[in-house]
């Protein structure tokens, strides 16, 4: 079966899915690679954009190429970093286009609620209560 999709489609579905594995099911890694990978598709559209910088991505690297980042085993934060990667992928789409995906409020309103600190400082322009 055959689809017509935009890469901006499919980074935003790579999007909802990485949230969904993030929120209910605990999948970090995956969460990290999907997330990930929206955020390289839609930041690519961004002019100056300095959110896809090599050293930000080490992490995503790792999970994602054994060879770029040889290590066999690291030590990090996956909470963390999965929250990082979600977050720029979904600050990169509203400033791509001011538009969420299905899944973003529900991250949002689980930011907002388990760690409002990340969100200071971020507006989504009525899309979210803050």
């Amino acid at each position: 079966m055959k689809f017509k999709i935009t890469k901006i489609d499919a980074a935003v579905d790579q999007l909802d899915w990485a949230i969904k594995l993030f929120l209910d099911h605990s999948a970090y890694v995956s969460a990290i690679t999907l997330s990930g990978a929206a955020e390289e598709i839609i930041g690519g559209t961004l002019p100056g954009s300095a959110i896809s910088q090599p050293y930000l991505n080490k992490d995503k690297s790792w999970v994602m190429q054994w060879r770029e980042v040889g290590e066999e085993t690291i030590e990090i934060d996956l909470e963390t970093e999965v929250i990082q990667y979600i977050l720029r992928a979904v600050t990169s789409l509203f400033a791509h286009d001011q538009s969420l995906s299905s899944e973003s409020p529900r991250f949002l309103e689980w930011l907002n609620k388990n760690k409002p600190e990340i969100l200071d400082g971020l507006e989504f322009q009525g899309h979210f209560p803050h």
